[in-house]
C-alpha cells in the first residue's frame, strides 16, 4: 500500500469510499437522515472542489483507491477506510501523512473534527478532545487536538 496525492480522474472511487463508509460504518452512531445528508454532499464534483484548497492524500492498493484524507493548514478532515481493509493501518499512514505535512508547513497543533466511531483512533494517536459539536441535522462531531 501506498499514499499519494489526489488527482481529479480519482474523485468518483474516493466519493464512493467516502459514501460506502459513511452508510456502513457512521450509520452505527448518527441517524439515516444524516448519512443520507452526507452522502448527497460528498460528490466527486465538491471532491474535485476541495482539491483546490485543501491536500487530498489517497491510499492505494495496487491500483485500487482504499482510503483518503484532507488537510486544510492544520486541520485533518474526511479521513475514510474502505470498511473492507479496516484495522490493517490504512487510516494510520494517511493520518502520518497529513500530520507530517501539517508539521512540514510550520503547524504546532493539528485539529480534527471526529466522528463518534473514529473518536478512538485519533485518541490513541494523541489527540485529545476539546468539545463535542452538536448539529440538528448531522449529529454530534468531537472537536479534537494534538501537539505536533
Amino acid at each position: 500500500m501506498r499514499i499519494r496525492k489526489f488527482k481529479k480522474e480519482d474523485a468518483v472511487k474516493v466519493s464512493n469510499i467516502i459514501r460506502k463508509c459513511l452508510k456502513e460504518v457512521n450509520i452505527r452512531d448518527y441517524p439515516k437522515k444524516a448519512i443520507v445528508s452526507l452522502c448527497d454532499f460528498f460528490t466527486p464534483s465538491l471532491i474535485i472542489s476541495n482539491s483546490k484548497n485543501r491536500t487530498i492524500f489517497v491510499a492505494v492498493e495496487g491500483e485500487k483507491i482504499i482510503g483518503t484524507a484532507r488537510l486544510k493548514e492544520n486541520t485533518v478532515f474526511t479521513v475514510f477506510v474502505d470498511p473492507k481493509v479496516h484495522k490493517k493501518g490504512v487510516g494510520t499512514k494517511l493520518m502520518d501523512k497529513v500530520e507530517e505535512l501539517a508539521k512540514r508547513n510550520g503547524f504546532k497543533i493539528t485539529k480534527v473534527p471526529s466522528s463518534l466511531g473514529a473518536f478512538e483512533f485519533y485518541k490513541h494517536r494523541g489527540y485529545r478532545k476539546v468539545k463535542t459539536i452538536h448539529s440538528k441535522d448531522h449529529g454530534d462531531t468531537i472537536e479534537m487536538i494534538k501537539k505536533l
